[in-house]
């Protein structure tokens, strides 16, 4: 994984006013595509590309289902997913309509530990770039 050292001045704790460096991760710019990922999920397996994005499919119709009706799902070592939503406070509660105060519903993605760790990973100091991608000389 790529990282750039960065000069920082710190707010807060023992080391306050005082400026240190600190690593970034670096970002590819590109992203994996769907079809990549389906592609290299199907490799060295007996199903292909086409059958492991209908799973991506099925499972995120299916999870949606369970979640909308206030399930948690366990997603086995991927983590859990469960249901929230944002929504609106009232003084009274024959003022409460759902309708109008529930809103944002979604499902919330927690890891497991496993999942969440990265595994493997090497790391290759970088130039610091800028937002534009350009390399910062001297940074």
């Amino acid at each position: 994984m790529d990282y750039s050292l960065n000069k920082r001045k710190v707010n807060i704790g023992p080391k306050k006013g005082k400026e240190v460096f600190v690593a970034s991760p670096v970002c590819q710019k590109q992203r994996i595509s769907f079809d990549k990922l389906c592609e290299r999920m199907a490799e060295d397996s007996t199903v292909g590309d086409a059958d492991v994005a209908a799973v991506f499919y099925k499972f995120r119709k299916v999870l949606n289902e369970y979640c909308s009706k206030g399930y948690i799902v366990d997603g086995g070592p991927l983590g859990t997913f469960r249901p929230t939503f944002s929504l609106k406070a009232v003084e009274k509660e024959e003022d409460f309509k759902p309708a109008e105060c529930i809103s944002k519903t979604q499902i919330l993605f927690t890891p497991t530990v496993d999942f969440r760790q990265l595994k493997n990973v090497e790391f290759y100091r970088v130039a610091k770039r800028t937002k534009d991608g350009k390399m910062i000389i001297g940074g």
